[in-house]
């Protein structure tokens, strides 16, 4: 009942235009070019839908345990993650994800599975929300690692034998960030994962939560881990690489459910072009 409550606010918000949508209209209109108005249309309904819903997964991330996680959650590729934790001395390894799906009952999910689970966020904007999502997350048994300071902690969970979830599918300003292909066109994004896992040895493994075809379950799908290119002669170039095939595994996910990206963000906001702005000015809240 909670999930088709969240749906039908999240149809209506996008039917009404209401704010964001603008935003979610234009990264579409980039993304798919060769798809008609009409189905973009429906992706943007269906991806605010989808988005609103998220509450109702989220509340239920303080009630995991085992059982119950594996009544919701299905794991498939759970392989491709034995694989890394094997692969890594310590047992940790980077979980590549992104803003799809839930990612805080993802995360949950992982942590009532046993794989031990920091991961690197922003502050929160709304102090009430930031309390509420901290105390979801420590109940689920989730290590938070906040943006900005987090490197020694990021490093300190690696060698404890943690997976460190780290979302790279939002823009950062161009000074801490490199220019790579996103849905053909290029995007600036945060580099400082690829270094990570260049001077840490780190596997790197995308992990993203679908929703099941029921609509209720959920299914956590993990891919084996991406091959990273040395640095050699040329560490920024493999930087960049490196980082262009991350977000390359983050496409194709999005590309295989689109209404499960957050579609809201202005992922193409800094340009190689200084000046350029392929948004609206946003509106006042």
């Amino acid at each position: 009942m909670a999930l088709a409550a969240c749906r039908g606010v999240g149809r209506s918000w996008a039917r009404l235009g209401l704010p964001r949508t603008d935003v979610a209209a234009t990264n579409l209109a980039i993304a798919f070019p060769e798809k008609s108005a009409r189905e973009r249309r429906a992706i943007l309904v269906e991806s605010f839908a989808h988005l609103a819903e998220s509450l109702a997964d989220v509340a239920e991330i303080a009630h995991l345990d085992p059982e119950s996680s594996e009544a919701l959650v299905r794991f498939e590729g759970f392989e491709h993650v034995e694989a890394a934790r094997g692969a890594s001395e310590s047992g940790g390894f980077i979980l590549l994800t992104a803003h799809f799906g839930t990612f805080e009952l993802f995360s949950g999910a992982c942590a009532a599975r046993g794989i031990p689970v920091a991961v690197v966020q922003r502050e929160q904007g709304n102090a009430v929300l930031g309390r509420l999502l901290a105390w979801w997350r420590n109940a689920s048994g989730v290590q938070p690692l906040r943006r900005g300071s987090a490197a020694r902690a990021v490093m300190r969970a690696l060698r404890d034998g943690l997976a460190v979830g780290m979302p790279l599918d939002q823009d950062t300003p161009r000074e801490e960030g490199v220019f790579v292909p996103f849905f053909g066109r290029p995007a600036c994004t945060r580099d400082a994962v690829a270094r990570l896992a260049m001077r840490t040895g780190a596997p790197v493994v995308p992990g993203f939560l679908y929703r099941a075809a029921d609509g209720v379950g959920r299914i956590a799908r993990f891919s084996p881990a991406i091959e990273m290119v040395p640095a050699g002669d040329d560490g920024d170039a493999a930087v960049i690489e490196n980082t262009r095939r991350m977000t390359a595994a983050i496409e194709d996910a999005i590309r295989s459910a689109p209404d499960h990206w957050s579609w809201i963000h202005r992922r193409w906001r800094t340009a190689p072009e200084r000046g350029v702005n392929v948004y609206k000015p946003a509106k006042s809240r």
